[in-house]
């Protein structure tokens, strides 16, 4: 769950600069479609204005998790929509409408009769872990048992699909029963169709933390009591919420026919097959950048289990951008975002890992002659992958979540990291809003970071002066500490009083007239 961040803006009168643009918004992570009892709020994306963005992200309500994290802050920034906690099993269909659950089993059997169909549990069960069984084998022939033969493009895809995994360095990879919508059981010998939400558990070794979730929706078909289940159609499980269509779907391995991977020590970069030049020429610069943000979370004395390396993937336009481990309702904007992934089990962690997406044709950052573009945007969206499991979603606050000048201003100060706040592309605007006097001389909360509109910019250079300030004045590993301490639960004013030994209106008086200083 991190954000992205808008692109500098031009100086009032002047024409925006191609690329940038406030954040798409601040939604709540979007539930399953459902009802699924039990289901939690979760992780959500960051953007980069100029990588503008933040909408709200699905969590995957995977089997086993004991109780689910509530949503956190208004990132992705999404507000926090619908708490249930999910308590599936590994393995254990919630029924929904007319669906089965264990306890029904036996008596929807004994309805069913001699000539009924009745889908069981444990065929549920059986189908999902062949199909699980068939990828850790690299069985091909296993793998596409389940789907029907008939459907040449749905056979096509998910042998698309197995082949795009077989690439993937994946410690872990199965599939879990979620939850079922539809007629499972029919007491006059009729076919059966319905819906079936599975659960694709999955870590990347050396990059998550823990395993995370993808969630599909297959159409299942039993056409009479001795047929075999039958797959006829998948595609994302929808989400009931939130401003993603999907759970976390589609993957990279679903979107592309051919994926490409770059591999450096600290990044696992994906792109189609047709774009593995991009994959070839950016991949030293995602890995520079992991490496300078890794280098300030040293030298800041930070502590957290924060991840050893990140997966990037990279596009070319706002459609792709949009359509990468969601599906955007609104019309995306923003140039990067990084999505934070609920983890499949609550083990310690709310976030098991993060999926960082960047758009490699927005003239913001990869525009010719752009040298520091590819940099400062790779920095951005890592730094919040850095911070993203460290947050505690059970201290936050539901609605709010932690401050976006907190977030984004974290996540600037990385980009920038070393350089006068001048130097920022969104200190031009800053400069014209401060001496015009349209600002209050307050830090930005969350409900106006969007408003005005063409100020959003001009919000996340207050963020950034905001950490540059704490970090001149009270040193970077107070900075770092002062960050840790509101992901983990701290209020930013108790923050303020525990980490630099001031409240939190001393440190805005200081920081507002620093920030008049830069202006002059």
């Amino acid at each position: 769950m991190t954000q992205g961040h808008p692109a500098p803006a031009p100086p009032p009168g002047q024409p925006p600069v191609p690329g940038y643009g406030p954040p798409a918004g601040h939604p709540g992570p979007p539930l399953p479609a459902g009802p699924y009892p039990g289901m939690p709020g979760a992780g959500q994306p960051a953007h980069y204005p100029g990588a503008p963005g933040q909408p709200g992200f699905p969590p995957p309500y995977p089997p086993q998790p004991p109780t689910a994290p509530k949503s956190r802050r208004g990132l992705w920034i999404g507000v926090g929509v619908g708490v249930l906690a999910l308590t599936l099993c590994a393995g254990t269909a919630v029924g929904v409408g007319v669906g089965l659950t264990r306890g029904d089993e036996e008596p929807t059997k004994a309805a069913a009769g001699a000539n009924g169909v009745t889908v069981t549990q444990q065929e549920l069960n059986e189908l999902l872990n062949r199909h699980s069984k068939a990828l850790a084998d690299k069985d091909l022939k296993g793998y596409l048992a389940p789907f029907d033969p008939a459907r040449k493009d749905l056979v096509a895809g998910q042998t698309a699909l197995f082949k795009n995994l077989g690439k993937l360095p994946l410690s872990v990879a199965r599939y879990g029963t979620v939850a079922q919508q539809g007629r499972t059981s029919d007491s006059f010998g009729r076919g059966v169709t319905f819906q079936l939400d599975v659960s694709f558990v999955h870590q990347f070794d050396g990059y998550d933390l823990t395993p995370v979730a993808e969630w599909y929706r297959w159409t299942v078909v039993k056409e009479n009591r001795d047929a075999p289940l039958k797959v006829t159609a998948v595609t994302g499980a929808p989400a009931a919420n939130g401003s993603s269509k999907t759970v976390y779907y589609p993957g990279p391995w679903d979107k592309w026919r051919d994926i490409h991977v770059e591999r450096t020590a600290h990044t696992l970069v994906i792109t189609d097959a047709a774009m593995a030049s991009a994959a070839t020429r950016y991949a030293p610069v995602a890995e520079a950048a992991v490496r300078d943000d890794l280098a300030a979370w040293r030298a800041g004395g930070a502590a957290g289990d924060i991840p050893k390396g990140f997966v990037i993937a990279l596009v070319k336009g706002k459609n792709d951008l949009g359509s990468l481990y969601r599906i955007n309702k609104e019309k995306t904007t923003e140039s990067g975002v990084s999505i934070g992934m609920i983890a499949a089990s609550r083990g310690g962690v709310d976030i098991g890992g993060t999926r960082i997406v960047i758009d490699v044709s927005d003239r913001s950052f990869f525009g010719s002659g752009n040298r520091r573009g590819p940099q400062d945007i790779f920095r951005h969206e890592v730094g919040h992958s850095l911070v993203a499991s460290l947050e505690d979603a059970d201290k936050q606050d539901f609605f709010t979540g932690i401050e976006n000048w907190i977030v984004e201003g974290f996540a600037e100060y990385l980009a920038h990291r070393g350089e006068s706040l001048r130097a920022s592309g969104r200190f031009p605007q800053a400069r014209a809003i401060v001496r015009s006097g349209d600002w209050d001389g307050k830090l930005p909360d969350n409900l106006d970071w969007d408003i005005p509109e063409n100020h959003v910019s001009f919000h996340y250079w207050l963020g950034h002066a905001a950490m540059t300030y704490l970090a001149d004045t009270y040193g970077e590993r107070k900075l770092f500490a002062f960050v840790v301490a509101r992901y983990q639960g701290a209020t930013a004013a108790q923050a303020c009083q525990r980490v630099l030994g001031v409240p939190l209106d001393r440190f805005q008086s200081g920081w507002s007239a620093y920030v008049r200083a830069q202006a002059r």
